[in-house]
């Protein structure tokens, strides 16, 4: 669903199966959708009762559907650009013409993606192996607004719509956020065609989600705080797609380790993401962020996926001034992110360019004013050391802790020591 190449042998299987089916273009796609939506409607605009069409499908019509709904099932980026709302960004997403609609993906989202297909891959590799696989594990860790949580309520919805019996879990620190990845996944329903939307039973508010048979897939929704006493997150059941969102901001996150991990299954079907940005140091997200990037004695497997806050090209940008000259720590920053950038970029460095570099040096000043240097570096953060900061004042001040990490050099191979074989 998410790699090429499973893909690829997918789409081939599904071909010597006696399927037929042929990919379009995103803008086909829309359109087609578009028109067939029409057919909801009498001749004066009106929505028709009962899921009623102003007349039958024609055999054209069928078979698109039936051809769309194959490529959906199998590939997971084809159904998100095309099919699945999202809340859009103007200033990034240039065809956006309202608030909600299919996506033009950011580097961000298409990072995640790739990460995600590259361990789907792993898994199946596993599974031919071993015969066993604990399926795909994924820490997100951001900086403000870069998709994080849409991909993911997209990712458990196609789950849920084209794989029947999905469970999943959304779960998030207080009622407001949980409320809102409820309305989140509303949306992505609320707007796909009608031949693709499944028939929605339980719709609990902010609560549980499900799909009438044959779909069958269901969804709970749970706040944090409201598990103290109750035995921990999700306790007595099992899913296949789970989504914890702001997990650095959870009062109990033992409860993740304690009471929900264990009932994740191990299973090439299991989705689990957690995401949030940082919040101070020795913690369990500064804990279990780092030992998954460092691929620590059990967590090998996970997905490490961070964010700097220079990922997204189009997202943090200013309009700059003629006479504008980078201050001195803005060109530190920018030779850090020179030296950092392969890590995240698969060994690409990445150049900010002169808009990113002025609303950083912009943005800096205005926060260092109030003396929130700590809280815009844990936000828009280029390295992950630089987000795990202290939210409180410590011993040492924000700009001096910054300043040391920027004039930190990588470290240089100085000689070599070669082992003689014993005979």
């Amino acid at each position: 669903m998410y790699n090429p190449e499973v893909i690829s042998r997918r789409t081939y299987a599904a071909r010597k199966a006696g399927l037929e089916f042929k990919r379009l273009t995103r803008s086909d796609s829309i359109e087609i959708a578009r028109k067939l939506e029409r057919l909801r409607f009498d001749h004066t605009g009106r929505l028709l009762p009962d899921d009623q069409l102003s007349r039958p499908l024609n055999g054209a019509e069928q078979a698109h559907i039936d051809s769309e709904r194959v490529i959906c099932k199998l590939d997971f980026e084809y159904w998100f650009v095309r099919y699945a709302h999202i809340e859009l960004d103007p200033g990034v997403d240039v065809e956006s013409r309202s608030g909600f609609g299919p996506p033009v993906l950011l580097e961000s989202q298409r990072r995640y993606i790739t990460l995600i297909g590259r361990r789907e891959a792993e898994c199946h590799e596993e599974l031919r192996k071993y015969k066993f696989t604990e399926g795909i594990r994924v820490y997100i860790h951001k900086v403000r607004q870069v998709a994080a949580t849409a991909t993911a309520r997209a990712l458990s919805m196609h789950r849920m719509i084209f794989w029947p019996g999905t469970r999943s879990l959304a779960a998030s620190l207080d009622d407001v956020r949980v409320g809102e990845l409820f309305r989140r996944d509303h949306a992505i329903l609320d707007g796909l065609p009608f031949w693709m939307r499944p028939r929605v039973y339980p719709d609990v508010k902010d609560t549980e989600l499900g799909f009438e048979p044959p779909t069958a897939s269901h969804c709970s929704y749970q706040a944090e705080n409201q598990q103290q006493g109750r035995g921990g997150l999700g306790v007595g059941q099992q899913r296949d797609i789970s989504h914890l969102t702001e997990v650095a901001l959870w009062q109990n996150p033992g409860y993740i380790e304690m009471s929900f991990m264990p009932s994740v299954p191990k299973a090439s079907t299991t989705l689990h993401i957690q995401e949030s940005t940082a919040f101070g140091k020795g913690n369990y997200w500064h804990e279990v962020t780092e030992a998954a990037r460092n691929k620590k004695r059990g967590y090998e497997h996970w997905v490490y996926a961070f964010v700097p806050w220079y990922m997204n090209r189009m997202k943090w940008r200013a309009n700059v001034p003629s006479d504008w000259r980078p201050a001195e720590h803005t060109i530190h920053h920018a030779e850090l992110i020179e030296r950092t950038s392969p890590e995240f970029f698969d060994g690409v460095t990445i150049r900010p360019s002169v808009e990113q570099l002025y609303w950083w040096e912009s943005e800096r000043a205005k926060l260092l004013r109030n003396g929130e240097l700590a809280t815009f570096l844990t936000n828009y953060p280029a390295t992950p050391e630089q987000s795990f900061q202290n939210p409180l004042q410590g011993a040492l001040p924000a700009e001096l802790i910054e300043w040391m990490e920027l004039q930190v050099r990588m470290p240089r191979k100085m000689y070599e020591i070669e082992l003689a074989q014993v005979a």
